[in-house]
């Protein structure tokens, strides 16, 4: 292992390598794919990803500032250049919300952003439960989402959440995998973050 090499080395090396491997072009879904697999060192991953036909239309929310929504603190720490973003699940109303209805917190964190914040950019990157109740509140008509990246991760629910984001009539980004995570939901919305600076 050569010690000597810069950190933008070891990026640029890493990122040539998965785009080979994948035969991966310069689009912002590739863009997207290379980092995603990046962050996991899993080809795997980048295979399940799942995009909207307009995905590439919320580039422009991003750029100019628009509000996101993380389901955990680890992805809202994990978009740090972002500087509008907000996560709910340590709120005092949540946990005892939680408490008193033997509900998730994940579950109603995302119900309480959603009043707030209906049209915002939704990152859903550990629990299937969040993005459930993204979808429902998108369902009752009080909640339209930006774009929604969704891929929680876990035995539980993970596949069966993502496979019922396929619906949603708007920009969404998921894998259909039990895999993901918020490495994963950090790298695809940085990979945006990036695309938008760079190009």
């Amino acid at each position: 292992m050569d010690g000597t090499l810069s950190p933008s080395e070891i990026y640029s090396r890493s990122f040539s390598y998965i785009r080979s491997e994948m035969g991966l072009d310069r689009s912002l879904k590739s863009d997207i794919i290379v980092r995603t697999v990046h962050a996991t060192a899993d080809f795997d991953i980048g295979r399940s990803l799942v995009f909207s036909r307009y995905f590439e239309s919320s580039l422009e929310y991003i750029r100019n500032g628009g509000m996101v929504i993380t389901d955990i603190n680890m992805v809202y720490a994990g978009i740090p250049r972002h500087a509008r973003r907000k996560c709910f699940i340590n709120d005092h109303d949540v946990i005892e919300n939680a408490k008193n209805r033997g509900l998730s917190r994940s579950y109603l964190s995302i119900k309480k952003a959603c009043r707030e914040y209906p049209d915002a950019l939704y990152i859903i990157g550990d629990a299937p439960t969040a993005l459930l109740s993204l979808l429902e509140t998108v369902h009752e008509g009080s909640c339209k989402p930006e774009l929604i990246i969704g891929v929680p991760v876990g035995f539980v629910s993970a596949l069966e959440s993502k496979s019922k984001l396929l619906s949603f009539n708007g920009n969404f980004i998921t894998n259909l995998s039990m895999k993901g995570g918020s490495a994963v939901a950090a790298a695809i919305f940085n990979a945006m973050e990036a695309y938008k600076n760079v190009y």
